[in-house]
């Protein structure tokens, strides 16, 4: 993975990062062999994740995750909070990121995340 630079305990992820790396997750969740109806991203990390593998997999984006046949998405699996209802209810979850502390393990994740606070494009610096 690309990291443009790296901050004072922080790591800025880059655009060119997270386009190569939407390519990546596709591929990955290509191979689960499963058919979504659409996908699904929470404010504001998983937004920017949804709109671009409803692209790449050609399915529509969710307006709610209203069944488990929608791919639930977003940036990072950290703690498990964000997430957490949607693994107990058994909804397929594909992260970029996740950490080991996490309370469950998502479907498909990219990269382990370290301590370093992760910034990504969509946020302010």
């Amino acid at each position: 993975m690309k990291r443009e630079r790296k901050a004072i305990g922080k790591t800025l992820y880059s655009w060119n990062a997270f386009d190569a790396d939407i390519k990546k997750l596709a591929q990955k969740i290509k191979r689960l062999n499963q058919s979504f109806s659409a996908v699904w991203g929470p404010a504001r990390g998983g937004l920017p994740i949804a709109v671009c593998l409803s692209h790449a997999l050609d399915i529509p984006l969710a307006k709610r995750p209203a069944d488990t046949s929608i791919l639930i998405v977003d940036d990072i699996a950290d703690t498990g909070r964000t997430l957490r209802i949607y693994a107990k209810k058994n909804f397929t979850i594909a992260t970029i990121f996740y950490h080991k502390q996490c309370c469950y393990a998502p479907s498909v994740w990219l990269h382990e995340k370290g301590d370093q606070w992760i910034v990504f494009p969509w946020e302010k610096k």
